[in-house]
Parts: structure tokens; C-alpha cells; sequence
């Protein structure tokens, strides 16, 4: 599986943005004119029971527990499994079933999304055990940039996919304004390509109610298949969009195109926007094989520029049977 996605990236194409060749079933237009009413049609599954009633049985999916109990055909849903729609069909699940007294929208979104990916449908998003780790790298940056005054917080993602690890990292100032909302204004920019994606992306947002937090920036991909300048999108916005004229990124994500994790990482450091302090987390590392990215870092590591380890974890939405190791490179800049 792992050469599966060195394959695919070693022709510049994203994991987000699976090739023909990948893809297990094509809907023809017939099941595509069903997702419209049913997200679960082109999965050859009904939906009785729905992923809204229990959440604790979601939970206990994701951690592995009553695994016998999901529907999710391994074969041909499961991990590294790409269909037609499926994103599309997870958005009209979480508009399904996201209202709740209970949760907090972002809360509830994550929970819709987790399950529809563990017991439906395998997809790319970061998921609750990476998501946790990133999330845990980004406290310790909001904590080590909190000072007497109210300070700008800024994190970029490179990477939107459906919307998923930007609601995961902003959800906690949601879930818990008194540590955060005295103390720092915090934004996020997310970056992705893929025009459908991007407009999912945001009305998950919208669902979650993070839109005040978030932005989702589009960037351009080039009839020679390279992407925009990433760090010039991401400057522009800050200016532009948050007023911040020279201002430093605080927290970057990165899970996008494998082959690009490096190259666009140099963009964002050469743009000045890296500075002493800034945390970077780089998904998959481990799962596709990025040693060009770990061994830069080794490098500045040795150069006392940055401290950096990898988190060990498993590929996103796998079951614990199938031992899919992965990883997430964490990074701080020490000057």
C-alpha cells in the first residue's frame, strides 16, 4: 500500500487527488444521480441505523472495539479504497445528522465524519489518533506564544481535503474559549487545489461553525502540474485578509502532495514567514515514505536549526489487525 502512494506521488499527483488507476469502483451516472438523495449509494450499502444515534458506538469503533459490528467492506471501501462522489457523499452525511443539543457543531461534524470513514467508507483525512498528536504540537505553540497581551496566532494548512484536520485543530477554542480567547486571535489558512474539494472544505466549515476562524485559500494548479507559490498565497492572505503585514506562521500543517512536502516547506522558509518558534507537523511521513523530508530535517537538526522527532501512530480510519504503520514529523524552529 505504501508503494501505492510513492507510485502515485512520484507522478506529482496528490494523495488527495487520487489517479484513475487507484480508484476501485467508478460510479456510473446512475449511482451518481442516487448519492444526490442517498450518500451511502455508491457504496452498494443501506443506511439504516445512520452514523447520528450513538456516539458512543462510533467512538468504540474508532478505538478499535466491537469491530466486527461496521459495514465497511475492506475490499473495496477500505484502506486507500477511492470512489467517485464519496466526498461528496460524506457532506450530505454530516448535513444529515450534524444538529445536536448535546455536542458543539465542530464536535459533532468530527464525530459524523469519523464515522462515516470508519464503518462507511475509508478516506484521507488526518483522523482522531494523528489529529490528536498535531493538536497536542499546536497547544504547545498557542502556550509558548501566550504573553501578557492578546497575541496574533497564526497556522496554516497545506493540504484542506473535505475540511477535516482545520475543524480538528480550531475545535479546541471552541470547546474551550476561556483558555484561548484573552490571550490570543487565533486564524487559521488552509490551502488546497482541487476546486470540489475546497468548496466542500468550506460548508463543512460553515456546518461546524468555524468560519470565523478559518479560511480556505485556493491555489492553482499549473498545465505543467506544478502548484502556485504557496508562500506568496499565504502571505498575500495574511496582509490582505488578516491585516498582518510581516507577521510570522506560528503552526504549520502539512498533508497535501507527498512530493511536495519539502519543496513547499523551502517556499514557506524562504519567505521569511518560518521564524524561531514555529512548529511544523508533517502528516504520513512513515505510511508513503517521505525519508526526503525526515532527512531534511535530520540535517537542520544537526545544524541546531530546528528539533525535530517523528510520532509514530497508524494510518487514519485502519483497523489495529492490519498493523499500517505511520507517522507524524514534528518540528520546532529554534532559529
Amino acid at each position: 500500500m505504501r508503494q501505492a502512494i510513492r507510485n502515485r506521488t512520484s507522478r506529482g499527483e496528490n494523495m488527495h487527488h487520487p489517479p484513475s488507476n487507484i480508484i476501485i469502483h467508478q460510479l456510473d451516472l446512475h449511482t451518481r444521480l442516487m448519492s444526490e438523495d442517498d450518500p451511502f449509494a455508491c457504496f452498494g450499502v443501506d443506511n439504516e441505523g445512520g452514523g447520528c444515534e450513538d456516539l458512543d458506538q462510533q467512538s468504540n469503533l474508532l478505538d478499535g472495539k466491537n469491530a466486527t459490528s461496521t459495514v465497511r467492506d475492506e475490499e473495496s471501501a477500505g484502506v486507500l479504497a477511492f470512489h467517485a462522489n464519496t466526498e461528496r457523499s460524506l457532506l450530505m452525511h454530516v448535513k444529515n445528522c450534524a444538529s445536536d443539543d448535546v455536542f458543539l457543531p465542530c464536535q459533532r461534524v468530527l464525530k459524523e465524519i469519523d464515522w462515516f470513514c470508519s464503518s462507511r467508507h475509508w478516506m484521507m483525512n488526518v483522523g482522531p489518533e494523528k489529529g490528536a498528536i498535531i493538536q497536542q504540537c499546536l497547544e504547545e505553540a498557542i502556550q509558548k506564544k501566550k504573553s501578557g497581551m492578546k497575541q496574533n496566532f497564526v497556522a496554516v494548512e497545506l493540504g484542506t481535503y473535505c475540511g477535516y484536520s482545520s475543524i480538528f485543530l480550531s475545535s479546541m477554542l471552541k470547546i474551550h474559549p476561556e483558555r484561548y480567547q484573552d490571550c490570543i486571535d487565533f486564524k487559521l489558512l488552509t490551502v488546497e487545489i482541487n476546486p470540489e474539494y475546497s468548496a466542500i472544505a468550506k460548508e463543512m466549515i460553515k456546518i461546524a461553525q468555524l468560519d470565523d476562524i478559518i479560511t480556505v485559500l485556493s491555489n492553482d494548479l499549473l498545465m505543467d502540474g506544478s502548484t502556485g507559490d504557496v508562500a506568496a498565497l499565504v502571505k498575500n492572505a495574511m496582509e490582505d485578509m488578516l491585516g498582518l503585514d510581516n507577521a510570522p506562521i506560528d503552526f504549520v500543517m502539512i498533508d497535501h502532495d507527498k512530493d511536495s512536502y519539502l519543496s513547499d516547506l523551502v517556499r514557506l522558509e524562504r519567505s521569511g514567514m518560518i521564524r524561531r518558534g514555529t512548529l511544523v507537523a508533517a502528516d504520513n511521513v512513515i505510511f508513503a515514505g517521505i525519508q526526503e523530508y525526515i532527512e531534511y530535517m535530520k540535517e537542520l537538526a544537526k545544524e541546531g536549526v530546528v528539533k525535530t522527532c517523528t510520532r509514530e501512530a497508524t494510518v487514519e480510519y485502519s483497523h489495529i489487525n492490519q498493523n499500517l504503520k505511520d507517522g507524524v514529523e514534528i518540528t520546532e524552529y529554534l532559529r
